[in-house]
């Protein structure tokens, strides 16, 4: 996806933030499936490796949770509420 600068007030068409809904949920089961292997694991540089991994894909939800704030008012609007 790119970001076009013409859209207005910041507000990105509704199939632009669907997709970055959806990949949102997907960063999310990507921290649990990482996680649940970090817990079963034995070996310790793999845990390491995978708690690396599963740290980079919490990044990515914070940048996608930042980008959909910004192009859904209603959803700025929300989180300021909520002091987030």
């Amino acid at each position: 996806m790119t970001y076009d600068s013409d859209y207005e007030s910041e507000e990105a068409p509704e199939i632009d933030l669907e997709m970055l809904r959806e990949d949102l949920i997907g960063e999310l089961q990507a921290i649990n499936q990482y996680q649940d292997h970090i817990d079963t694991i034995g070996d310790e540089e793999a845990m390491e490796v995978l708690e690396h991994i599963r740290d980079d894909e919490k990044e990515h939800l914070a940048e996608l949770t930042k980008l959909i704030q910004k192009l859904d008012a209603t959803q700025a609007e929300k989180f300021k509420k909520e002091g987030l």
